[in-house]
């Protein structure tokens, strides 16, 4: 079995896809856009799961063919977190002892504690691209992990690490993380359901000023 089958398969093992969805994501596009290929579990989680939340605590962003963040703050997208992650590296520094630009790092998450989870891309083989993360309230806020996306999201659920990686530590051990795809997400949600719980929502229909 190939590497990114491997550790696709090993994350399953401990996060069933139960709500995904095949993205069909136009990868050439992507390529094109961005100018590098993505990693090969990348591309697997996304015809696995596909976009979206786990445990209401952790996005997994989509693939998008634009590299220019929406206007506005751009929380929640591919582009606009790259473009948060390479503007904190411009104004704070990148992690010590890498010698790369900002335009090195690549988004591929975000959590509720406004940590950014990315790839460092200084490698021409997307398959050697390591984690790196922008953890808000660590120190130092840069981490470098020597794993690709999917066995670093099996490492957080199974404490595969010396210390939790993300600021927020609902993940941290997590004996059975629920990942929704976003449509379904979204789709509970209109209908006023909790979509992590599965309980009523007790603001759905709520105004706010």
């Amino acid at each position: 079995m190939p590497p990114e089958r491997t550790a696709l398969a090993a994350l399953t093992t401990v996060m069933p896809p139960y709500d995904g969805a095949d993205e069909q994501v136009d990868w050439d596009a992507m390529r094109r856009a961005w100018g590098v290929g993505f990693p090969s579990d990348y591309i697997a989680f996304m015809s696995t799961y596909g976009g979206g939340g786990i445990d209401d605590v952790l996005g997994i962003l989509t693939p998008e063919a634009s590299t220019q963040p929406p206007d506005g703050p751009g929380f929640g997208s591919m582009s606009g977190e790259t473009a948060i992650m390479r503007q904190t590296w411009q104004f704070e520094g990148g992690p010590d002892k890498v010698d790369a630009n900002s335009d090195s790092v690549l988004a591929w998450g975000v959590s509720c504690g406004a940590d950014i989870l990315g790839w460092l891309t200084t490698d021409d083989n997307p398959d050697k691209w390591p984690v790196i993360v922008w953890e808000r309230h660590g120190w130092p806020h840069w981490r470098i992990y020597d794993c690709g996306m999917a066995e670093f999201l099996r490492r957080l659920f199974t404490k595969g690490f010396e210390e939790c990686p993300l600021s927020v530590v609902s993940l941290w051990g997590e004996p059975s993380p629920h990942f929704i795809h976003w449509r379904e997400e979204q789709r509970r949600r209109e209908s006023g359901i909790d979509p992590y719980t599965g309980e009523p929502d007790p603001y759905f229909g709520m105004e706010f000023d």
